[in-house]
């Protein structure tokens, strides 16, 4: 067992709870912006995201030095931090699922936009460097691999 008080526990699953809390607001946020396609207004959400994430990650740390739930006791702020964390990580899977959604939808988008230009190019007769004519070859497009 820790060698902290009791109430530091409290304090300490109390801050724990605040964060998941806010991390779980942020993120519910995100999603209605990104269904009522604001993603500009996403950005702005950024800076504060990322310092909950770094407070989520630090006081889960905090959390297993300290040895765990184990060692905080079973009490009212245990039951409330594991209800918290269920709940974030309900909304965490929705947030994932938005984010592939969209991903592919814009991947699916730009992929349409390339085919289509591929059609409607002007074929003209094309030359190699050195004058002569080349083979006429269909172009084609470049897709972007970038993971998001």
């Amino acid at each position: 067992m820790s060698n902290k008080p009791v109430s530091d526990h409290k304090d300490f699953l109390t801050a724990l709870i605040e964060t998941i809390r806010d991390l779980t607001g942020i993120l519910s946020r995100e999603m209605k912006l990104l269904k009522t396609s604001r993603p500009a207004e996403v950005q702005k959400l950024l800076p504060i995201k990322n310092q909950l994430m770094a407070s989520y990650h630090r006081e889960m740390a905090e959390l297993a030095s300290r040895g765990g739930l184990q060692a905080s006791g079973n009490g009212p702020a245990i039951r409330r931090l594991k209800r918290e964390a269920r709940i974030f990580q309900e909304t965490l899977t929705r947030h994932k699922r938005l984010v592939m959604a969209l991903k592919k939808i814009s991947e699916s988008m730009i992929k349409a936009i390339s085919e289509e230009v591929v059609k409607s190019e002007n074929r003209t007769n094309r030359y190699a460097a050195d004058g002569s004519k080349s083979a006429r070859k269909s172009p084609t497009s470049i897709t972007l691999n970038q993971t998001v």
